[in-house]
């Protein structure tokens, strides 16, 4: 496990071997004599026998900072749960940025929330933000736009 020092948001980067349950969400680890709060998993890779988590901490001994609330509201986002084997070659398909289809919907997978051992099993969740088309009249519209472009004409 490795720390950068003098950050209030740090990526810890932790190895388990298989069937040892790695950090969740809400925990509070120690590394290096500082207590971090775990906020977010980044990333997670699975190599033989180990599981490497990067997760996103908040270092608990620095208190001097300004609180944000979010300034923004989140677009409507679903959680979505997959269990695997710990040997499927499907663990290397779920990973951040890729999208996957749900019931006629298509979403892209934004953020680990939890990784977890259930026996032999990997259950990984995540948060899925949909992804919906551009309108069709703005579709059109650009559609027209371009192909007016590339025949360099313009309407009077």
């Amino acid at each position: 496990e490795e720390v950068a020092a003098d950050r209030l948001i740090v990526t810890v980067k932790s190895e388990f071997r298989l069937f040892r349950q790695p950090h969740k969400v809400g925990d509070v680890i120690r590394v290096r004599e500082i207590d971090l709060l775990v906020i977010g998993i980044e990333r997670f890779d699975l190599w033989g026998s180990t599981l490497t988590i990067w997760y996103t901490c908040q270092d608990l001994s620095q208190t001097d900072f300004i609180s944000k609330k979010n300034a923004y509201k989140q677009p409507r986002e679903s959680v979505f749960e997959v269990i695997l084997k710990h040997d499927s070659d499907l663990i290397k398909s779920v990973v951040l940025g890729v999208t996957q289809w749900h019931k006629g919907q298509l979403y892209k997978l934004v953020e680990y929330t939890d990784i977890s051992l259930v026996g032999t099993d990997i259950r990984i969740c995540c948060i899925g933000r949909p992804i919906h088309p551009v309108d069709r009249k703005e579709a059109k519209a650009k559609l027209f736009s371009e192909r007016r472009k590339k025949l360099k004409l313009e309407i009077m």
